[in-house]
């Protein structure tokens, strides 16, 4: 569907989140995600994003919870500015960040500036009635495959190995909160004025916030040096061993929980080059990587 047509399919619900007298001076696809279509639109009251559920996410995101943590974040300057969320499509149109840029993922000093955000969140300690359990995203996830058998021929042995490093996790100290589950590189806007806000919560639930920095290296594919330098910044000069096996248990188990949603995508057709096998290579390095840890 072009742009002009979906702009007159929705312009009812731009309207109904602005006024029935709006005029639209623009209209330009911004991204094809790999959950959401986005598309700026421009108006008299500024410029704004129509966020579209892509195919399939109604299998994978539940739009009454992301609704919930919106209006729990709402007018705390975290954020992205919302005007309209629809809690039964999940169409949303948020405020554009003017002149704003997504965090590098390897400029260490992008990376720090993330941490220090994401710890100022987490001292938050927010909750929401729902939770993440990655074990049971896991498992969900593999089971949209129906019988279609996994890409990878040590899948079987990979997820045992991943069940254990989760029971592990499930017997070690946990600081359980409101966590954003997918705060990756592309979810942090530096904006013009110095602030930086994390936008799309569409996962976010209660669990350990210590997954959260697991989360930012499976997406951007860190090599080892950065993973390591990311749980530094996240630290902030304070070590802590226990914490940073945890987070490396974390990666594997996150980058098995990413490689099966990322299966699924895939059988529907979906192109994500290069992250589909990283997430799997997350799940098998990351696990050796824990039981090597001294």
């Amino acid at each position: 569907m072009s742009a002009q047509s979906i702009q007159k399919k929705y312009l009812p619900v731009i309207r109904k989140a602005f006024s029935d007298d709006l005029k639209v001076t623009s209209f330009i696809p911004m991204k094809l995600g790999m959950t959401n279509d986005s598309f700026i639109f421009s108006c008299g009251s500024g410029s704004f994003i129509l966020r579209l559920p892509g195919r399939g996410s109604e299998a994978l995101i539940n739009r009454k919870q992301e609704y919930e943590v919106y209006q729990l974040l709402a007018d705390r300057g975290i954020a992205d500015e919302v005007l309209y969320f629809d809690p039964e499509t999940g169409i949303k149109i948020t405020r554009y960040m003017e002149n704003a840029r997504v965090c590098d993922p390897h400029s260490k000093s992008d990376l720090s500036e993330c941490m220090r955000v994401l710890r100022d969140f987490h001292a938050l300690n927010l909750h929401v009635d729902h939770a993440f359990d990655p074990w049971e995203r896991l498992e969900y996830y593999e089971s949209l495959r129906g019988d279609t058998p996994s890409r990878y021929d040590d899948y079987s042995q990979t997820k045992e190995t991943i069940r254990e490093l989760y029971e592990w996790t499930q017997e070690q100290p946990q600081h359980v909160i409101l966590a954003h589950i997918d705060p990756v590189a592309d979810n942090f806007m530096f904006t013009p004025d110095g602030e930086v806000r994390l936008i799309d919560w569409e996962y976010a639930a209660m669990q350990d916030k210590d997954i959260d920095v697991a989360m930012f290296a499976v997406y951007s594919l860190l090599d080892k040096e950065l993973v390591d330098c990311l749980i530094r910044f996240y630290q902030n000069g304070v070590e802590d061993r226990l914490q940073k096996k945890k987070i490396y248990a974390y990666i594997a188990i996150a980058g098995l929980v990413w490689s099966n949603w990322a299966e699924f995508k895939l059988n529907n057709g979906d192109v994500l080059g290069e992250y589909a096998p990283g997430q799997y290579r997350f799940a098998k390095d990351y696990s050796a990587y824990f039981y090597a840890f001294e």
